[in-house]
Parts: structure tokens; sequence; C-alpha cells
């Protein structure tokens, strides 16, 4: 991973007000230890939880509308910007025009850093914000200093270049929102021009319950079933891992190799179809993917969750009554039974 260009703009904007000022920088932020830094603690941030996925509405750009991508159009040529601080600073103060009309929202400092990993060109585009700190000078004495805050991110976005020049149609756009209001993160999307943003864990639990869907309309057994489901999971922890989007048509490809190309169809068939409409690709979340390998449920008075793979095995299912039979007990719990007995 390597940083290809960086520049930090500040924007000035009291909260409750709606006047903001641009402070541009006029050229590029070193790219030394600071910034290596920075960068490490803003992509070890923006890779949790909570993604958001999208493509441009309109990936070349226009006259009306977010300026965006008419900005990225003019500046990324051949996996190189031709002029990094123009772009940013139209860009910049194209995200005034959007920040301007929300009085409840303050200012801040504008990151926008150009990097590639593995041939891949991407751009961070992420509002970051000061905080008060304590600092020691040389003589040892205490004082007052402002620091970024590299706790949260407030608005970040993350652009796959390549795949945006290359006219994917798939979700190009990574962006997160925090714990930004709903106010914050309508203006944010709207500066970036985003179709239909889609929410990762969203996307995930619709992926989990495709799968179950595949497996009742197959009628496969339950061993079946799990291991499937499993070989699904584990695709999934992939791609999560290593922060790429997952292909609908991979988990076809393990279809077709576990079962027939007929049933790979079907799968495909029932992703597409109302019930799912599935995007090609999607952003896996990892906590939603829980649902593939282990089965939960609770009531006020009880609480139980275990592997789907035991079902069958050492858990036995009746649905003529709707019982459960639990032959092997986990030991604490067993302890716990057998002294409440005695």
């Amino acid at each position: 991973m390597s940083i290809s260009n960086l520049i930090v703009h500040e924007i000035q904007k009291q909260q409750g007000e709606r006047k903001a000022i641009l402070i541009a920088r006029p050229n590029e932020n070193p790219i030394d230890d600071q910034a290596e830094t920075l960068f490490a603690q803003v992509t070890s941030l923006f890779n949790r939880s909570g993604m958001n996925t999208g493509r441009f509405a309109n990936p070349q750009g226009s006259v009306d509308g977010a300026q965006l991508p008419a900005l990225l159009t003019k500046y990324f040529k051949e996996d190189a910007f031709t002029d990094f601080p123009s772009f940013t600073r139209e860009c910049a103060a194209n995200y005034l025009t959007y920040l301007e009309p929300v009085e409840e929202v303050a200012g801040g400092l504008l990151w926008f850093n150009h990097y590639e990993l593995h041939g891949t060109h991407f751009l961070y585009i992420v509002m970051l914000k000061r905080k008060e700190g304590i600092g020691l000078s040389a003589d040892l004495s205490l004082s007052q200093i402002e620091q970024i805050e590299v706790e949260k991110l407030h608005m970040s976005l993350r652009i796959n270049l390549s795949a945006w020049q290359a006219g994917d149609e798939g979700r190009y756009i990574s962006f997160r929102f925090g714990r930004a209001p709903k106010h914050e993160s309508e203006y944010f999307t709207q500066f970036i021009g985003c179709d239909e943003p889609k929410v990762a864990a969203k996307e995930t639990r619709k992926l989990v319950d495709l799968t179950s869907a595949f497996c009742q309309s197959e009628g496969l057994a339950s061993k079946q079933a799990n291991e499937f489901k499993k070989v699904v999971a584990e695709q999934c922890q992939a791609k999560a891992e290593e922060r790429e989007p997952l292909a609908i048509k991979d988990i076809a490809s393990q279809v077709a190799s576990r079962f027939s190309v007929e049933q790979a169809n079907k799968f495909l068939e029932i992703a597409d179809s109302d019930s799912f409409k599935m995007e090609q690709e999607i952003f896996v979340e990892k906590a939603a993917l829980k649902k593939l390998t282990r089965l939960s449920g609770s009531s006020r008075a009880l609480t139980m969750s275990f592997d789907s793979d035991l079902l069958g095995e050492s858990i036995v299912f009746d649905a003529d009554t709707g019982t459960l039979t639990i032959k092997e007990l986990p030991k604490s719990l067993l302890k716990q039974l057998q002294s409440m007995s005695n």
C-alpha cells in the first residue's frame, strides 16, 4: 500500500451558523512518518463495521448535481491526478455548497488521500476534527494543545478509482457516517452524488437469507445445507478480511462445484428475484454472518445459541412437538444442574 498524493484543507464554520470559509493549502502535504501514521489510523477506523456502499448516479458528472464525478473525470487520467491540489481545492469548494445550508454542522479538516493497493487506485475524502489535548513542553510544563481527533471518523469516503474509471457497474464507493445525525449524512451523500447507498450489514443479511432460501428450495438435508452455509460463511469472511467486495457469481460457482450447474443457475435466479434483488457485488459485514452457522433465539426467560451443524447430531429438533433435545450439555451447565438436583 503506497500513498501517491496527500493534502489537507480546512473548513471554518461555527455550529449554528451558515457562513463557511475554505482555508486551502496551496500544495500537497509531504508524505512523511506522520502522514503514514495518520493514513494507517484512518484506514483502520474506516474498515470497521457499519459500511455503506454505492456508485455515482452520474459516473461522468454533469453541470447539475454533485460535482465530484465531474472533477474526477477532469483531473484523474491514466491512474494519476494531473493536478491534485487543484482537484482537491475545487472539490472542497463544492463541499462547502452542501455544508453551508446545514446550520447544525461545524467545519473541520478535509483530508484527501490518493493511494495504490495491489495495482488498484483509491481515493479517501475524510472529514477530520480537532480536539483539545494536554501537552508537555521541553521544561516539563503542561500546556493546552490542539490535536487531530483520531479515535473516530465523522464523515469518510473511499472511491475505487480503478473500478470507476473502467466503468464498473459494481458498488465502487464505500463511505461511513460515524455517529452523524441524519441531516449530516444527507448532505454528505448529496456531495458524493451516490446512487442508492446500501448498508453492508443489510446486504449481508440478505445474502444469509438467500443462502437459506436456496437450501430450502433444493430440499437439502440438514448436514448438506450446514456444510454449504459454512463454505459461504468462510468465503464471506475471507473477503471481509481482505476488505474486498464479494461477487454473488462466486457463490454460484460454489453451488456449481458442490451440486450442479443447473442448481447454480437456480441460485442466481433466486438472487435476482423480487424477494432479494441482490447486487452483483456486496461488502460483507462480519457480524451479520452469524446466522449462517449459528441458530439462536431468546425470550425474557431463556436465551439459546448453538452451531447449526449440531442440529441432527447432539441436538435433535422434533417439528411435531416443537421441542429440542440436547444430548451433550456444556460441562459448566451440567455441573450447575447436578448441584441443584442434589
